[in-house]
């Protein structure tokens, strides 16, 4: 692990989140991250996900990139353009107004995952669903050991982009929708995050 001179209250949380979940190589974080409850509320920090144990793709790939990167790999997130309900399973159990927003489809956002370079090669790492959602169909990744591409929650439209400040590049692009866009997205999330909360 790389310890630099003057070690950060957020290194500190870093360093305390590997410990606490035994997290001693890469498929140990990425997992550790990906087990943490989704949830969507706008809170996108990573220091938010270590506080409460959940967060939504940006949060939880901010987390996972820093701490890739303190156990001294080279990690970046990418955001990358899609249509989020094209992407989630439909269940039975889901109020009626979210499964018809999947059948509907048609609910952009851009999601993020991160990009881990190992010997000469980049992987993706999606760590947005854990394995409470496996019942359901969802793409948990639970059995991924570290040699290949993960399974991504979003599938890419073609319109990626890398940032060190995902923060505000994720707000930025989310700027680009229209009210009507932002608004639908919204309500997507919320009724996503009100119904994995029950099943979680």
């Amino acid at each position: 692990m790389l310890i630099s001179e003057t070690i950060t209250a957020y290194e500190i949380a870093l360093d305390e989140f590997m410990a606490s979940h035994d997290a001693s190589d890469v498929p140990g974080i990425y997992h550790a991250v990906r087990q943490l409850a989704y949830f969507s509320d706008g809170e996108r920090s990573p220091e938010a996900v270590i506080r409460t144990g959940r967060g939504a793709c940006t949060a939880k790939h901010i987390l996972l990139r820093d701490l890739l990167r303190r156990f001294g790999e080279t990690a970046d997130v990418e955001l990358a353009a899609g249509d989020f309900a094209a992407a989630v399973p439909a269940s039975a159990s889901m109020p009626a107004t979210l499964r018809n927003m999947i059948r509907e489809k048609g609910i952009p956002d851009y999601h993020c995952y991160v990009v881990w370079q190992t010997e000469g090669n980049e992987i993706w790492l999606d760590a947005t669903w854990p394995d409470a959602l496996d019942a359901h169909g969802f793409p948990v990744n639970a059995d991924w050991t570290g040699d290949d591409h993960t399974i991504l929650a979003i599938w890419p439209n073609g319109v990626t982009r890398r940032a060190e400040d995902v923060i505000t590049a994720k707000a930025q692009l989310l700027g680009s929708l229209s009210a009507d866009q932002a608004a639908t997205r919204q309500l997507f999330l919320k009724l996503l995050s009100d119904w994995i909360a029950t099943v979680s």
